[in-house]
C-alpha cells in the first residue's frame, strides 16, 4: 500500500517522495500541499511498520503454540494486528484525500456541497414575522 500511494505521490507532485521532502526541507512554501501530504505519508509509513512487526509477533506466536486452542496473548496479538490494519488504512485513506484535488469537500463554488450529496432548502427570511391583525373593538350599538 505504500509503494503505491508513494506512486501516487510522484504521479501527482512529478518528485518522488524523497525528492518531493528534500524540496519541502529547501523550501516549505513551493509546493502547496506537498508538506501536509508528507506528514501524513510519515505517518503511515510508520503504520504499516507497526503492522509488520505485529504481524510478525503473531506468526511467532501461533508457530510456537502449534496447533492447540489460542491463548488469550494469540488473541491479543490478532487484536493488535486489527488495530494496526485499521491504523495504516485510515492513514492511507488520508495521504489519497490530500492527493485527489477533486475530492469532495476540496472544490469551491455551488457544486461543492453537490459534491457531498448535500441539498440545502432555501434560506431561511430573518426579518420580523407580520403580526396577525388586532381584533377589532367591540362597538357600543351591537348588542348580542
Amino acid at each position: 500500500m505504500v509503494e503505491v500511494l508513494a506512486a501516487e505521490v510522484r504521479d501527482r507532485f512529478g518528485h518522488s517522495v524523497e525528492d518531493l521532502r528534500a524540496l519541502v526541507n529547501s523550501a516549505p512554501d513551493r509546493v502547496r500541499g506537498a508538506s501536509e501530504v508528507l506528514r501524513w505519508f510519515d505517518q503511515l509509513t510508520e503504520a504499516q511498520q507497526f503492522l509488520e512487526e505485529a504481524e510478525e509477533a503473531l506468526v511467532d506466536a501461533l508457530v510456537a503454540n502449534g496447533t492447540d486452542a489460542l491463548t488469550e496473548d494469540q488473541m491479543d496479538l490478532a487484536r493488535t494486528v486489527d488495530a494496526a490494519v485499521t491504523l495504516r488504512d485510515g492513514r492511507a485513506l488520508v495521504v489519497r484525500y490530500l492527493l485527489d484535488p477533486d475530492a469532495p469537500g476540496k472544490r469551491t463554488g455551488a457544486a461543492r456541497g453537490e459534491a457531498l450529496g448535500v441539498r440545502r432548502s432555501a434560506a431561511l427570511s430573518t426579518s420580523v414575522p407580520p403580526r396577525p391583525a388586532a381584533p377589532a373593538p367591540a362597538s357600543a350599538g351591537v348588542r348580542r
